[in-house]
């Protein structure tokens, strides 16, 4: 999956870098301006930078926030996963203590811890005598 997925990014930078040698006259000398006009405060106006800076830029910025919003589904996952692991434990433990009850009720010896497959007339060693 991984050498998949590197080979999927790979490709695309390669387009993605292709696009932008053929068109290197309109990213890298083409400048632009961006401002920023917020009424409470004055207006804000970037140096004069060519495209492929903006490009470059707005495309780092849209990695960090998807690497943020994936962090936080981790987190949650993370989380929901010790969560129901906890649960398992607990049922698990309310069980065998169900079924030691159970066995002290009918009169039989408490079951002993499970270690291997349980031995019936057809698994068990015949002894010959």
């Amino acid at each position: 999956m991984t050498k998949t997925k590197l080979f999927f990014w790979a490709v695309i930078m390669g387009g993605l870098g292709l696009v932008v040698f053929q068109n290197e006259g309109y990213f890298l000398e083409t400048q632009q301006v961006l401002r920023l006009n917020v009424k409470v405060f004055p207006e804000y106006r970037s140096p004069n930078l060519p495209l492929v800076a903006f490009h470059l830029l707005f495309f780092i910025f849209g990695l960090i926030v998807a690497t943020l919003f994936n962090a936080l589904n981790r987190w949650r996952r993370r989380k929901a996963i010790s969560r129901l692991t906890a649960e398992t434990a607990a049922q698990r433990q309310e069980m065998e203590t169900l079924i030691a009850e159970l066995a002290r009720l009918k009169g039989e010896p408490p079951p002993g811890p499970a270690s291997g497959p349980l031995e019936t007339s057809v698994t068990s060693p015949v002894v010959q005598g």
